[in-house]
């Protein structure tokens, strides 16, 4: 047996935060793991970002 894994995100659908930061006018979100390869680093920036817009997940 063979399996085959993928990311899907940014491979077969779009960056979720790059349409978000479209969508709420906000630039800082479109930061994905190509900019900041730490996934807790870039989570906790991204969390941050949103309180500080009043917003949340």
């Amino acid at each position: 047996m063979r399996i085959v894994c993928l990311d899907l995100e940014g491979v077969l659908v779009p960056e979720i935060w790059i349409e978000f930061a479209e969508r709420t006018g906000i630039p800082e979100l479109r930061r994905t793991t190509r900019d900041e390869p730490n996934y807790d680093t870039l989570m906790k920036y991204r969390l941050d970002i949103l309180a500080k817009n009043k917003l949340g997940l």
